[in-house]
């Protein structure tokens, strides 16, 4: 990305997010409840922290910390060169088949999660998050020039399975882009493009002034995978990438390829769109879950039976979503229409499916 473009880009990220930075004690209590099994600071929970709406000075002072930080961080001069705390999570690799629920699993990868509280607690101060991240992708759009119809989950939530089903049964013309994943509808057909090892790329592609939330080790900025602004520069460059190099369903080796497994079954973010668009349906194995209330820890070389305790009324609406169906008979994307940008997190489809 030329340098240019790269600051206008990061002044666009800055002024959008440090205006908005403010201590709001609902919206703190809210994602200390949504986040609550997760760390704030290694053996800190965020549960564990005082009551927003009691002890006030603790807040503020957090939020001239964090704000502090992110000026610093967001001013295109700084590379980020305070160490990072590093964790470690699951990511499955095992192939499913239809009608076997019983699996012996040999778990092969991890993911490396890098977080560190500066940059990592920017949204408890946020509570226009949704409006933070509409803001930076529509002025991006502007930027790269791009006028065909973006869809991006933080801002347009659930609606981006409703898209997708247009776009295959009906032939509606959208795109559908979060973090490294960019899917493309066009005359009912899907074009699947996955970032290739993009936590490395993107502080490549974004260049010097995106540096300062960026680690560098190896020679290279990475991307953390934990901290407020991994998605958003992911979807960043992917945009970039797709502004100026996916055209006609071009790939661009070692960067962003054609994924041919996902437009063989037209999966799109948790959803297989195949056998009927407008009753898309789960695909894979969701057993393995990268969840902190699961946590196990597993020595090398040991063996772990793993079991589920869902109640009838869950494992019934696990059998039905394998279905594309939920308990009224109704679609799946029933589920999702009302799901606001606001209220986007990861996993939302499993967390609707076990809880109704």
């Amino acid at each position: 990305m030329p340098i240019r473009t790269s600051e206008e880009i990061l002044n666009l990220k800055r002024n959008a997010l440090l205006p908005r930075l403010k201590f709001d004690p609902d919206w703190v209590a809210r994602y200390i409840n949504e986040h609550k099994h997760s760390s704030v600071a290694p053996g800190i929970k965020w549960s564990g922290l005082p009551d927003p709406h009691i002890d006030r000075r603790f807040w503020t002072d957090f939020l001239d910390s964090v704000k502090a930080g992110l000026e610093l961080a967001l001013d295109g001069e700084h590379s980020f060169n305070t160490p990072l705390n590093i964790g470690a999570r699951m990511r499955a690799d095992q192939q499913v088949e239809a009608d076997v629920s019983e699996y012996e699993l040999d778990i092969t990868r991890t993911r490396i999660v890098t977080f560190q509280i500066a940059l990592s607690t920017a949204f408890v101060f946020c509570p226009g998050k949704k409006d933070f991240y509409k803001e930076v992708f529509n002025g991006c759009l502007d930027v790269f020039d791009i006028s065909t119809n973006v869809l991006f989950p933080p801002v347009h939530g659930g609606s981006v399975y409703t898209a997708a089903a247009e776009g295959l049964h009906d032939g509606e013309e959208v795109d559908i882009v979060l973090g490294d994943d960019y899917n493309i509808y066009r005359d009912g057909e899907q074009i699947a493009y996955d970032g290739v090892n993009w936590e490395t790329q993107v502080g490549t592609i974004l260049g010097k002034p995106f540096h300062g939330t960026k680690t560098k080790f190896g020679g290279l900025h990475h991307v953390p995978s934990g901290v407020f602004d991994t998605t958003l520069d992911d979807t960043i460059a992917t945009l970039w990438c797709s502004s100026k190099f996916l055209k006609d369903g071009k790939n661009l080796p070692g960067v962003m390829e054609r994924e041919e497994e996902d437009e063989k079954v037209n999966f799109m973010l948790g959803l297989r769109y195949l056998d009927d668009p407008l009753y898309p349906r789960l695909q894979g194995l969701k057993l393995a879950q990268d969840k902190a209330t699961s946590t196990v820890t597993l020595p090398r070389g040991r063996l772990l039976e793993l079991k589920n305790d869902y109640d009838d009324d869950q494992k019934l609406r696990w059998y039905l979503a394998y279905h594309g169906l939920n308990v009224d008979g109704d679609s799946l994307l029933s589920f999702f229409d009302d799901i606001d940008g606001n209220d986007w997190l990861s996993g939302v489809t499993d967390q609707l499916v076990t809880n109704g």
